[in-house]
């Protein structure tokens, strides 16, 4: 929780400020635990911000044991599912990045594609260069959100051990699309800074996450990379309950 605190912190200071002092924070091997918003198939398919389909902030979804969505929220999968899962992920984090390639995808297949989950993407930046990730990943198009989530966890390696990983984020930005005078704007943009700080603290707070992936699935949180079996335990056990 502290180290969470520290984050926020320095996120909160004003500019170019609170980059350099958010920069100097490693997340270490702390982002998971040992045993642990992607993610993310490859297609960009189906993908769709919550938009009219949800609830504001503070109001709760039909089932009161879902927590509740924010209209913006990003997701997988049809409005309507049975059930809906919360993924608090770092883009810098190579246990998200595991579980992007190896257990989303089956997951995507067995249950999103059906219609029977939701899943809904939540950044958790555990470190500067994962929160300068997360940013352009929100200046993309939303119809390109997913792939971008995807290809900055394939390339995670490129950017995110880079001293200046904005040079590499930049350059995977012109790439999709993203030039560097949006992306400047992007990250000067203070009502994003304010909506990634701001969930990151109410994540902390009123749901427990303080590492990374961690999974929200009605109501209770499962933290670290979940093998597919164990996962699909969840979410046939919760789908039992709907």
């Amino acid at each position: 929780m502290r180290k969470i605190l520290m984050i926020v912190g320095a996120l909160l200071v004003c500019g170019a400020v609170a980059l350099v002092v958010f920069r100097q924070m490693t997340p270490g091997n702390s982002e998971t635990p040992a045993a642990s918003s992607q993610p993310a198939p490859a297609a960009a398919a189906g993908t769709t911000p919550a938009a009219s389909t949800t609830p504001a902030a503070g109001q709760q979804t039909a089932d009161a044991s879902e927590p509740a969505l924010y209209p913006d929220d990003m997701y997988l999968g049809k409005a309507d599912a049975k059930l809906t899962i919360i993924e608090y992920a770092s883009l810098s984090c190579p246990h998200c990045a595991k579980f992007n390639a190896e257990v989303l995808p089956r997951l995507k297949s067995e249950y999103i594609d059906k219609g029977l989950v939701r899943w809904v993407y939540r950044d958790y930046p555990l470190n500067n260069p994962a929160y300068l990730a997360a940013v352009l990943a929100h200046c993309a198009s939303p119809l390109k959100y997913f792939g971008l989530i995807d290809k900055l966890y394939r390339s995670q390696d490129f950017w995110a051990t880079q001293p200046q990983p904005l040079v590499a984020l930049k350059q995977i930005g012109v790439n999709e699309g993203i030039d560097e005078k949006s992306y400047d704007a992007c990250l000067a943009d203070q009502k994003l800074k304010d909506k990634i700080v701001t969930r990151l603290q109410e994540a902390s707070t009123k749901y427990k996450i303080d590492s990374t992936p961690s999974f929200l699935i009605r109501g209770e949180t499962h933290a670290g990379e979940i093998l597919f079996d164990d996962f699909k335990k969840l979410i046939d056990d919760a789908l039992g309950h709907s």
